[in-house]
């Protein structure tokens, strides 16, 4: 009854799960790549042990990622101008990521973030908190959970990312 059963005339493809298609679209607008090789870096910087050619569903989703995102979010997007407020609890929250490296468990660079939050007048508003980070780096309400995000694209290219949107 599942439609992956007839497009795939019942023989489903199998492929580890490497990220996620909304992943994608985020790395895709915040390193702007505008090629497959540039976006599999990113890519490969999480995941140091894989080749394209072993992953190509997720190959042509990289493909489709950029395609998409420049065919249809790219116009969406509304980026925050924060007030000052919120860009001295955003410089916090690089300081907070300079104690961050590559090497750390996603779920750790979470904390720090929460930490972050929670430390700049967030305490009892997370949601607003990130609402905020998701609005100024991704110009969207939403966005992927962070520490995972940063776990991928790298703390000091997020730390530059953030610091390049508060200009």
């Amino acid at each position: 009854m599942n439609p992956v059963w007839h497009v795939h005339n019942g023989k489903i493809p199998s492929e580890e799960m490497i990220m996620t298609f909304s992943m994608l679209l985020n790395l895709v607008e915040t390193s702007n790549a505008d090629n497959k090789d540039l976006l599999w870096k990113f890519v490969k910087k999480y995941k140091s042990d894989i080749q394209e050619e072993n992953f190509p569903i997720f190959d042509g989703l990289v493909a489709y990622a950029i395609k998409y995102f420049n065919d249809v979010i790219k116009s969406q997007k509304k980026y925050k101008i924060p007030n000052e407020i919120e860009k001295e609890a955003l410089k916090a929250l690089v300081k907070t990521l300079e104690k961050c490296n590559d090497g750390m468990s996603p779920e750790d660079i979470q904390t720090l973030i929460y930490s972050a939050g929670k430390e700049n007048g967030y305490a009892d508003k997370l949601r607003d908190w990130f609402k905020l980070i998701y609005e100024v780096v991704f110009g969207d309400e939403n966005g992927p959970r962070m520490g995972f995000f940063i776990s991928f694209f790298g703390v000091n290219e997020t730390k530059e990312l953030i610091t390049s949107k508060l200009k």
